[in-house]
Parts: structure tokens; sequence; C-alpha cells
């Protein structure tokens, strides 16, 4: 394992002794081959969060959409869309959580109607609280599993930096 004195300036791969200097070379050089999807015509592409169409054809100057022709130089942001998916689980969150104080909002004022005593109050909320939040859970999650949203994934954008600025909670 040990070639020089700089045995730790120094790794051993695939029976040769290679500097640190050489992994960022190989890094570099696989980052640059990687393709990158936008550019590959048939891609539904969202371009600066506005203008979205299907790449036609790709230069090193821009992407020429089926809506228009967007230049990388004013591109924010480059985004490739991935399909789309359903929410249940969010919603049975949603259900869960508005149920569950509607419910113990109930109980509360339930036992206040009808006098319950110190012991009772924590029965009445767990009772109609759980209760409520889980009817409205499962009324939740079947709504959010018919809700369908588009999946956009952000990729770098060629010929230059890409920075993406958070703008509404995105």
């Amino acid at each position: 394992m040990i070639a020089t004195g700089n045995a730790a300036w120094a790794t051993k791969g695939g029976g040769r002794i290679m500097r640190p200097w050489c992994w960022a070379a190989a890094v570099l050089l696989f980052l640059a081959a990687a393709p990158l999807s936008a550019q590959q015509p048939g891609d539904t592409v969202r371009v600066s969060g506005s203008l979205v169409g299907v790449v036609v054809e790709a230069d090193s100057a821009g992407l020429r959409l089926s809506t228009g022709y967007a230049p990388y130089t004013v591109m924010g942001s480059l985004e490739v869309w991935g399909g789309t998916r359903n929410h249940p689980g969010r919603g049975f969150k949603y259900g869960f959580a508005a149920g569950g104080t509607l419910g113990t909002l109930f109980g509360v004022l339930f036992c206040i109607g009808l006098g319950c005593y110190g012991s009772e109050y924590p029965l009445a909320i767990l009772y109609f609280g759980g209760g409520g939040g889980l009817a409205a859970g499962v009324a939740g999650a079947a709504i959010g599993a018919l809700v369908r949203t588009d999946i956009w994934t952000p990729v770098p954008i060629p010929g230059g930096l890409s920075i993406r600025v958070a703008v509404g909670g995105r």
C-alpha cells in the first residue's frame, strides 16, 4: 500500500498509485459527461416556474420548446416533469387534525352541557376527539387519494451556474 514517503497523500487504486487530484479530476470528468435529462427531445420542462413546454431541440444557447424558445441566459430555474402523484397521507393528516380539533371542542361542550365531573373530561375528549379525528382522517385520505399533482424535478441549467431561490414556499 505505501509507495512513497507521502503515503498519506496517495491511495492505491487498481494496482496503481493515485494522488488526490486524480480523484478530483475523475469526478469533474464524470460530472461533465453526465447528460441532462432536460435537453432530451420529448421531455416536458418548466422554465422559471411559468413557461411549460415539450423540448423540441436543444442547442448551446437554449431550448426550443413547443411553446417558444427559452435561452439559457434568462432562465431562473429549469425543471423536468416526472409524472403525477396523489396525497392520501397528507389528506389523512389534515383531516385528522381538523376532525380531532372539532371533536375535542364538541366533547368539551358536551361535558359542560351534561355537567360532567373532573375525571370524565379526559374520557369525553378522547372519545369525541379521537373518533372525530379518525373519521375525518379517513375522509381526508380518500379525498387526498383523488387529488393528483405534478412532480417537477429541478435540473442544473446548462452553460452556467444554477441558483434556485425559494419563492412562495417552494
